[in-house]
């Protein structure tokens, strides 16, 4: 059943590459598509969902325990993915996964 496995949902953004939107971010109230940055509809959720229980095209399964965000390879859990997607300025990804804004500030690191 869907709603016990943890799946993730792929957007292709350009010059960023795919980002994984969990399955707990689509349980969040308000969300946006990052494409066009126009709030989800209902319908639209409700579709993304469903496609994980068909196991359609653009889904990753294979994520850890309790991630929500996942980009370039690394996972981040509830508080990163918040710390990340509601940050205001741009944000630098390390090679560690590491998330700083312009003036160092460490933002979000990954899962262990």
């Amino acid at each position: 059943m869907t709603e016990n496995r943890n799946w993730a949902y792929g957007v292709t953004l350009p010059g960023l590459g795919t980002i994984w939107y969990g399955r707990a971010y689509f349980d969040r109230e308000g969300i946006v598509d990052p494409v066009t940055t126009a709030p989800y509809a209902k319908e639209e959720i409700a579709a993304i969902v469903n496609g994980a229980a068909e196991d359609a095209e653009g889904y990753t399964f294979d994520l850890p325990a309790g991630a929500v965000l996942g980009m370039n390879g690394f996972w981040y859990d509830a508080a990163g993915a918040a710390a990340i997607t509601g940050h205001a300025d741009p944000l630098a990804q390390s090679a560690e996964g590491v998330f700083t804004a312009a003036d160092g500030t460490v933002v979000a690191g990954p899962i262990a």
